[in-house]
């Protein structure tokens, strides 16, 4: 059984060999086929709120 643990700046996958492939071809193909795959796992930057919102 896959599991995904995804905090802010890492990103981990745990279970078997072909299932981390299979999740990772998955992701480059959600991005476009083209995408390298540092770029498709690259995750969306938190931006800081302001204190004035």
């Amino acid at each position: 059984m896959l599991k995904k643990y995804a905090d802010p700046n890492t990103l981990r996958y745990v279970g078997k060999a072909w299932e981390i492939r299979r999740a990772l071809r998955q992701e480059q193909r959600s991005k476009g086929g083209d995408t390298p795959l540092i770029v498709a796992l690259r995750l969306p930057i938190e931006r800081p709120r302001s204190p004035w919102r």
